[in-house]
């Protein structure tokens, strides 16, 4: 289909005959619905914003159930060869470089390296980067923006300062990330209790602190929900270093309230898929590493 596509039809065309595809729901797509949608995109492409030391490579790494220093990072076509952890902190980033992840093939990330108050270069350009990338090749184009804030910055409020939100994005949505949720609570506990509490107090105190982080995040959202130009929609996450129940949850929900804010169907179904895919791929490999474990477990039973 997808080639029928191309050949038979102007892009215009092919617009429409995508846009033919945005009333179907998962389960109606065929094969050939898929291969339409993902040959004229090909990947589900994020620009990651924030200051140095605000998780954003944690986060990528998490969603992409991949390892600490797993990211392919590409300039130009080529591949920068040994990119080390936290590359984006060191200057040698540039906005326009792939990163991407062997267990997550269907994200394309950028990151905008420190993002800071003040900072007008950088906000120079990823607004030269945004303009660039709102036409053009639909493979080529943004389609979401995650600004990661966060929540254990000694400055949090310095975002809000910082220019970017002085006008809008056009039809790539802002989705604000709260994130480090769990440094703010370490803060406000340390502020509630002072640098050396016991074990029983921390305890005691438990729902305080939750209750005092959850008030910073809310005058801070508010204060961002101010802004000429506020973010789409807003997330919190915490403990995003941690591979748990909660932290997979936190993902889900990142990647669903990115395609509630999608503007068009077809991009709604791109994310879908490349989410669903993603999926079969962890649970693959998942499944393959317990019948390896179950060989290997075997294979020693035997030799005793």
């Amino acid at each position: 289909m997808l080639r029928s596509i191309r050949h038979r039809f102007k892009p215009q065309e092919v617009s429409r005959e995508l846009g033919a595809l945005a009333g179907k729901d998962m389960e109606e797509l065929t094969s050939d619905d898929i291969l339409a949608i993902r040959g004229v995109y090909k990947r589900f492409r994020v620009l990651v914003l924030g200051p140095a030391n605000a998780g954003k490579t944690t986060l990528l790494e998490r969603l992409s159930d991949s390892p600490a220093g797993a990211a392919t990072v590409t300039r130009d076509g080529r591949r920068i060869p040994e990119v080390p952890r936290g590359y984006s902190q060191r200057g040698a980033h540039r906005i326009t470089d792939e990163i991407t992840y062997a267990s997550n093939p269907g994200f394309v990330f950028h990151d905008s390296g420190g993002f800071e108050a003040g900072a007008d270069d950088e906000i120079k350009a990823v607004w030269n980067f945004i303009r660039k990338r709102s036409s053009g090749s639909p493979s080529e184009q943004l389609h979401a923006i995650w600004l990661c804030i966060p929540a254990d910055n000694s400055r949090p409020f310095g975002f809000l300062h910082s220019g970017f939100f002085s006008k809008p994005t056009g039809s790539v949505p802002v989705i604000g990330v709260f994130t480090k949720l769990d440094g703010r609570e370490t803060i406000e506990l340390v502020n509630l209790l002072g640098a050396d509490p016991s074990p029983s107090d921390i305890f005691q105190s438990h729902s305080r602190v939750q209750q005092r982080t959850t008030n910073f995040i809310e005058e801070l959202q508010t204060q961002f929900q101010r802004l000429p130009v506020p973010p789409t929609a807003f997330i919190r996450l915490g403990n995003m270093h941690k591979n748990t129940e909660e932290s997979t949850a936190a993902c889900t929900q990142l990647l669903q309230i990115t395609t509630d804010a999608l503007p068009t169907g077809t991009l709604k179904l791109l994310l879908r898929i490349t989410v669903r895919n993603k999926l079969r791929r962890v649970k693959t490999t998942t499944m393959l590493q317990r019948v390896l474990k179950e060989a290997e477990v075997q294979g020693l039973s035997q030799a005793v």
